[in-house]
């Protein structure tokens, strides 16, 4: 964060003075942290070792650090380089452009750090994954851009082409539009497709590129009415749904998000448990009993916490005696969250599972006892 704020103050600072009056400290804390991040890759190569490092989970990252590192080293000696001899200088300042974008760059180590924040976190992982997305919809749109403008390039060039003929009276004439605004949006098929995209992303007003098709044609303008209505409202709004459903499907499916949802609610369930606890314990004592319980539970606020916990208290007695572990009458705080937290939310798989094995266990133990009971009668029918 340091390395990201000092950069930004250097450059801001390059902006106003000259190549010699920028502060030479600016230089040193460069250094210090191109030795600390060499120093940092090394430490990885170490640990990791290099197939680890290169092949592991995080190899995408470490490639992107190793790159900017190297740029990093770079720049430095090409600076070592310049103060050593004056020739090297302009060597120096026509690389330094090309140099300095690339460590500027380092900021985006910053991102990394960024995972242990759930939801910046999120944020991230849906537009990384929406990429592939982005993709797809680039080509569709250039193939798009470039249909129509063919088109429009076609409809204007023609009318041009007429134009001059008529003024020339040249056949061969090449065709040079008198309307400026034709000039400007509509010159060649790239700079249309250029028009068309800024016509649907808030660049230019598609009413300016209406103007020069309605004085060519009433052809043109109802293809550029048919071009906005397709792009807009049928297009964009396709792929807007598309990145929406995409980011959300990622967001679901990453494992960590999930984790750190789940521990936040989890945490938040035990923080609220224990004020209610403290809330019932009116005599101080640590330690409710089930009158206490009951008294609670006749007030909205305890009853209303349990109840979106997905927790029944139509059954006080019941509830009491699940919560109340050790069967002594009173519960601690220990056995009040505990208790509600097993009992939070529907029944899960291990819970059933749980239910099924004792119930076996029982059933097992009344076989064994009936068996153990005839054969005392069986023994006993022998005696007598």
């Amino acid at each position: 964060m340091i390395n990201l704020i000092l950069l930004g103050v250097e450059v801001d600072m390059g902006t106003t003075r000259g190549q010699h009056d920028i502060p030479k400290w600016f230089n040193i804390f460069n250094f210090v942290i191109v030795c600390i991040f060499t120093l940092e890759i090394l430490l990885k190569l170490v640990a990791l070792g290099l197939r680890e490092f290169l092949c592991g989970p995080d190899r995408w990252w470490n490639v992107f650090d190793l790159l900017i590192i190297l740029a990093s080293l770079t720049e430095s000696a090409l600076e070592l380089w310049a103060r050593a001899s004056l020739a090297a200088q302009m060597v120096h300042i026509r690389s330094l452009r090309f140099i300095r974008v690339v460590r500027a760059l380092r900021g985006f180590r910053v991102i990394r750090f960024l995972r242990y924040v759930s939801a910046l976190r999120g944020l991230i992982f849906s537009i990384v994954s929406t990429m592939g997305s982005l993709m797809w919809t680039m080509v569709l749109l250039v193939l798009v851009f470039y249909s129509f403008g063919v088109i429009f390039t076609q409809i204007i060039s023609d009318h041009c082409r007429l134009e001059t003929i008529q003024a020339t009276g040249d056949e061969n004439a090449v065709p040079y539009c008198s309307d400026a605004d034709a000039r400007r949006y509509f010159p060649h098929v790239a700079e249309t497709m250029l028009s068309l995209l800024m016509a649907i992303s808030a660049g230019v007003s598609w009413q300016e590129l209406m103007d020069p098709l309605r004085r060519v044609s009433n052809l043109a303008l109802i293809l550029m009415v048919f071009y906005i209505v397709i792009t807009i409202f049928a297009v964009l709004n396709v792929v807007t749904g598309v990145f929406c459903h995409t980011a959300i499907e990622s967001a679901q499916a990453d494992k960590e998000i999930a984790v750190m949802v789940q521990m936040e609610k989890e945490a938040a369930h035990v923080r609220g448990l224990k004020l209610m606890f403290t809330e019932m314990d009116s005599d101080g004592s640590n330690m409710v009993s089930v009158d206490e319980l009951k008294a609670a539970l006749n007030t909205m606020k305890l009853a209303s916490f349990l109840e979106s916990m997905e927790i029944s208290t139509k059954d006080v007695w019941t509830l009491f005696r699940i919560i109340d572990n050790d069967q002594s009458g009173l519960i601690d705080l220990e056995e009040f969250v505990q208790g509600c937290m097993q009992l939070h939310g529907p029944a899960k798989s291990i819970h059933i599972a749980k239910m099924s094995h004792e119930n076996k266990i029982t059933r097992q133990a009344i076989k064994k006892l009936t068996l153990k009971i005839e054969e005392i009668n069986e023994q006993l029918r022998a005696v007598l």
